[in-house]
């Protein structure tokens, strides 16, 4: 019995061992395959690193790429906008030098100007100051001259009458030059320095000179004319404009009528001289255009505005404004409203008013 049992446990203990071997064996088998298993999930996971690994590279390349472009996409900008902020400095500069310079040579300018116009006023000053002291020499030495060869050759006819009648009719003749030379002093005199001005006012003065015109020329003559009142020398330069005004009507314009009107336009003298002539192109440069600038400084020497209208075909208008005198009242029926309408006078045709200022025509 006792060997039995000693062989059973013999047995039992074999069969375990056994046992315990083959699982032993499995447990390693387990161990291999878990090893294995492990080995195979951690290939892919390295790789997998190694794709982030080189998706982070690249994306980081990717990264510092954009940050370099933005960079210099910045510095361009940047610079560009420096170039922009220079150049717009270096017109701005270049406006403000032309600003300068324009105001300084519109400075120089006015100034020029204004040395010219007084010059100019100088001038025309000096020239009727000498005319007027030519007109006087002609009046006091060159008419008692001639006034006392009259007189002395109507004596030797009224004594020769009867001592030698063939000498009458020489006589006759040299008292009738006499008489034509007397005649061309005055004319002389009244073309250097017009008397009238200074006894009869220059209504009147302008009403003869274009009544002289008219009988000369044939050009048929409207005159509306009021009393006005200027200054001495700014009534002279009203005249020497009416005179140059038909003067050209008569060289250049071949007109059929002028119409010559005066008066008081919103507190100051209007003179308007128009004619039907072939007007002129007012930007062309002709021989009249050189008077009507030497008109043109005369008025604004005496602080008046002259305008030139016309174009071919189309007549001239030729308009002066000039302060009017405040010495003398000038009687309400010979102010001209803003919307005069005096035959001739542009407004006239607007408004088809019709009405004529009183004047006196001698000659």
């Amino acid at each position: 019995m006792a060997c039995a049992a000693a062989l059973t446990v013999v047995l039992v203990g074999e069969s375990s061992y056994w046992q315990s071997e083959g699982v032993l064996a499995e447990l390693s088998a387990l161990r291999a395959g878990t090893a294995r298993l492990e080995e195979l999930r951690a290939a892919p996971t390295e790789q997998q690193a190694d794709i982030h690994r080189t998706l982070l590279l690249n994306r980081l390349g990717v990264a510092l790429l954009s940050v370099a472009s933005l960079t210099a996409l910045y510095l361009y900008l940047r610079r560009g906008l420096a170039l922009e902020e220079q150049r717009e400095r270096e017109k701005q500069e270049r406006q403000r030098l032309v600003q300068i310079e324009r105001e300084r040579l519109e400075v120089e300018v006015a100034r020029r100007t204004e040395q010219l116009v007084k010059l100019a006023h100088h001038i025309e000053t000096a020239r009727e100051q000498e005319r007027a002291r030519l007109a006087r020499d002609l009046h006091d030495e060159m008419g008692s001259l001639l006034t006392s060869a009259k007189l002395d050759a109507a004596r030797i006819r009224t004594r020769v009458a009867t001592l030698a009648p063939e000498a009458l009719e020489p006589l006759t003749q040299l008292i009738a030059k006499l008489n034509s030379g007397i005649a061309l002093k005055q004319d002389i005199i009244e073309n250097l320095r017009p008397s009238t001005l200074d006894t009869l006012g220059l209504a009147v003065t302008l009403d003869i000179l274009a009544g002289d015109f008219a009988k000369r020329s044939g050009v048929q003559v409207q005159c509306a004319l009021a009393p006005v009142r200027l200054a001495e020398a700014a009534e002279l330069v009203v005249y020497r404009v009416v005179q140059e005004a038909i003067t050209n009507v008569s060289k250049y314009a071949r007109a059929r009528q002028l119409w010559l009107n005066l008066g008081i336009i919103q507190g100051q003298a209007e003179l308007t001289v128009r004619d039907d002539g072939i007007g002129f192109d007012t930007n062309a440069a002709t021989n009249s255009s050189y008077g009507l600038l030497g008109m043109r400084f005369r008025v604004e020497a005496e602080h008046g505005s002259l305008s030139v209208t016309s174009a071919p075909n189309q007549g001239t208008l030729i308009r002066v404004r000039l302060p009017a005198s405040t010495e003398a009242p000038i009687p309400a029926e010979y102010v001209i409203a803003a919307a005069a309408s005096a035959p001739g006078h542009p407004r006239s045709q607007a408004n088809g008013a019709d009405h004529d200022f009183p004047v006196s025509r001698q000659g």
